[in-house]
């Protein structure tokens, strides 16, 4: 009967019936805010008697203070100058009561220069000559400026003590003196042995001052040894921040208990009636509880709760047990099935014994086989494609000469070819799933580029070429430095599958070796013939200077020649040296805060009149207040001795050179333009190289060594500036040098 009634019942139904008998959630809910309220009441109970507790120790120090300073008043009446009394009669007063009262160890009196003129003791017999003077303590000072001092917690032979000191005035009220005690400060942990008692025998009260050390506790060793206790969260708090009225927490004390802490202040005010100032004293009770008495009440609910939520568990079980039978059945039966699945067997179909939602499930269950089957087939066919594919990359990547490593997009190393094995001097057997930025350390010279930089984080659909860097190095497992030139591309499918970046190493140690012993030579050379070559230019400036007779015409044409010849090659070697400086990067300038325009003027005089000789015009266009820039005088006149002979130099006759200097928008700008021959579009990306001489000008003048724009780039690179030029098909160019004003 009833296994038809629960037959006919749908899936969630019989869930309903199974939740509905199952009360555990909601009753360990209950018993959770039940017990943390519990642990707050708790907590506040101790606060509460932390409060109590202070202001007793409040009010027992302060009556103690007050009967004390109630006696020295008392003694500050005999010894003002109109009491009518023999010094040796007060003296005598002054003895008995010092041995009258147990908390008095030293009784003096001083006058208003802080000299002793009476002093009893104890333990000691003071001799006149064994009166001190007082002026310059800080107690006296205190006394003097406030009426009524109370020093801090101190020990000596090995016992606590306060100084107590009160004014004395004379009949006009003013100050003659003054009254000072040590007091036995062992009151304050009779205080707190007493106050502890409220804590129970496992707790306990102490008073410490505004720096942590401890005044008062029930163990006395803690007072004689000044014990600091200031690390204590509870007294760290209320040092740091005095006008906290109470703080708690719970923490591991200095014995290594964990307890419940709660620390207060215990203000003592005491009014000085004669000098009307309010003394105020900053003293902090802390009352501490072992955690496991605090919480025992908490402990023993917490107990029973888990005792009731067991039962309940207990009896939710046999519910369970009693619905689970009639649900488990079928899911076992999709069980049975889904292992079948796992293991391949996919033409098992699962049984379907009910017409619920579990039935339904069978069905799909069935269903989906069928056509997970299908696309096996498909899948294991196109598996085989990929294979095959894979395969012909991998033959493809060995034979590459360059190094190929393929990365996940979090770095993760997935494909490192031979190439890559001898760079780097590592098997791709031990780096396969390591992190690119822990197997290859690349450098630019002066730091380590990162992994964000030459594979920087995908953004948008974008794919392709993302870094290109020459002249990287890298080190291989046996230190050997390769220089290399690095390509990374982003490798993605379709339009949002990111799969990674594809770096391909290129490695030109051997060349930029060869291109620096190719630099080393050139610059070797190049000193070399400095030497000889100004030897000429001396000679032949020598023999026209007419030092060894007059030269005829074709004597002194043909030395003229040798001249020019000798001063080409001298600025041709020039231009070498200067190149293989900045290659070396040894290509420096020395910039000063001055203005531009008479470098500029200086090297008009020049090419002014070879542009008026050659018969080409020139058009100056010079603005008025050009403000004063950062920059090297000298090597800014190789910039503009550099354009403005070239403008000359391919200027036909008749043309005309068009030179500028103005101000721009947060720079200077200086401009020349021309009428000449004008510069191939194709070849303009290679205007700024060393050695480049366009095929016009190469045609039209066969001397010029094509490095005065690589060296003026340089220099103005250096100057944080830039270069530029613009030409025209029909002819004509304009050069455009730009340079940053001062910050």
């Amino acid at each position: 009967m009833s296994k038809k009634l629960f037959k006919g019942l749908h899936l969630h139904t019989k869930f309903i019936v199974l939740l509905i008998s199952v009360s555990l959630i909601p009753l360990i809910i209950v018993g959770a805010v039940t017990l943390t309220l519990f642990q707050h009441t708790l907590e506040s109970d101790a606060s509460k008697l932390g409060h109590q507790l202070a202001a007793t120790a409040s009010a027992e120090a302060k009556s103690f203070m007050v009967s004390q300073l109630r006696i020295l008043d008392n003694i500050a009446a005999l010894y003002q100058p109109e009491f009518p009394i023999e010094s040796d009669t007060a003296a005598r007063v002054l003895e008995n009561i010092l041995f009258r009262s147990d908390n008095f160890s030293d009784l003096s009196v001083v006058n208003s220069s802080g000299r002793e003129i009476a002093r009893k003791n104890r333990i000691l017999a003071i001799t006149n000559k064994e009166l001190r003077d007082r002026g310059e303590s800080a107690e006296f000072r205190a006394v003097r400026d406030a009426g009524t001092y109370i020093g801090p917690v101190a020990v000596r032979n090995s016992r606590p003590y306060f100084v107590f000191g009160i004014q004395i005035l004379n009949a006009r009220g003013a100050f003659a003196g003054a009254v000072f005690a040590d007091v036995d400060a062992r009151i304050l942990p009779k205080v707190v042995a007493d106050i502890s008692k409220n804590v129970g025998s496992s707790g306990r009260v102490y008073i410490i001052n505004d720096k942590g050390i401890v005044i008062g506790h029930p163990d006395i060793s803690y007072v004689l040894s000044e014990k600091d206790l200031s690390a204590l969260p509870p007294v760290r708090s209320v040092i740091e921040n005095p006008l906290q009225i109470g703080v708690s927490a719970r923490y591991i004390n200095e014995q290594g208990l964990e307890v419940l802490g709660a620390a207060h202040p215990v203000s003592v005010e005491l009014f000085d009636a004669r000098s009307k100032n309010l003394l105020h004293i900053n003293w902090y009770v802390v009352a501490e509880q072992p955690v496991s008495a605090v919480y025992r009440g908490a402990r023993e609910a917490t107990i029973f709760s888990v005792l009731f939520s067991l039962l309940a568990v207990i009896l939710a079980g046999l519910a369970a047990l009693f619905f689970a039978g009639r649900i488990s059945r079928p899911i076992e039966s999709l069980h049975i099935a889904a292992q079948q699945f796992g293991q391949g067997n996919l033409n098992h179909r699962a049984p379907i014994e009910s017409g619920d939602e579990i039935g339904d499930l069978a069905t799909s269950f069935n269903s989906m086989a069928e056509t997970i089957g299908k696309a096996m087939l498909s899948l294991k066919h196109e598996e085989e494609i990929i294979t095959a594919e894979r395969n012909k990359l991998s033959l493809i990547l060995s034979g590459i000469t360059n190094a190929v490593i393929a990365v996940d997009p979090e770095g993760t190393i997935v494909l490192f070819n031979r190439a890559a094995e001898s760079l780097t001097g590592k098997n791709s057997l031990n780096i396969l799933g390591g992190k690119i930025q822990d197997a290859i350390k690349i450098s630019d010279g002066t730091r380590d580029v990162p992994f964000s930089e030459y594979c920087p984080p995908h953004q948008g659909s974008q794919g392709g070429l993302v870094y290109r860097k020459n002249d990287l190095k890298i080190t291989d497992a046996g230190g050997k430095e390769h220089i290399v030139h690095l390509v990374s591309s982003r490798n993605r499918e379709g339009l949002h599958v990111h799969l990674g970046y594809i770096l391909m190493f290129q490695d030109i140690t051997s060349e930029f070796a060869m291109e620096r012993t190719k630099r080393e030579f050139v610059s070797i050379a190049a000193h070399q013939l400095r030497t000889p070559l100004t030897g000429m230019k001396w000679a032949v400036d020598y023999l026209l200077a007419g030092e060894k007779g007059e030269l005829s015409p074709v004597q002194k044409e043909l030395a003229l020649q040798a001249l020019d010849a000798t001063d080409h090659m001298i600025h041709l070697v020039d231009d070498l040296l200067d190149v293989a400086r900045v290659e070396d990067g040894r290509f420096d300038i020395e910039p000063s805060v001055q203005s531009i325009t008479p470098v500029l003027d200086q090297v008009m005089k020049t090419f002014s009149a070879e542009a008026a000789k050659k018969g080409v015009d020139v058009i100056l266009d010079i603005q008025k207040d050009i403000p004063e820039l950062n920059i090297d005088a000298a090597k800014m006149e190789i910039v503009f001795n550099n354009v403005l002979d070239n403008a000359v130099k391919y200027t036909p006759a008749g043309g005309s050179i068009t030179v500028s200097l103005a101000r721009a928008a947060g720079a200077v700008r200086f401009s020349v333009g021309d009428t000449g021959i004008g510069i191939p579009q194709n070849e303009s990306d290679r205007i700024f190289t060393k050695f480049f001489r366009s095929s016009q000008a190469s045609a039209r003048h066969t001397d010029g060594s094509g490095l005065g724009l690589f060296i003026s780039k340089k220099i103005i690179d250096l100057h944080k500036g830039s270069i530029s030029f613009e030409s025209k098909k029909e002819g004509g160019t304009r050069f455009i040098v730009t340079l940053p004003l001062v910050a």
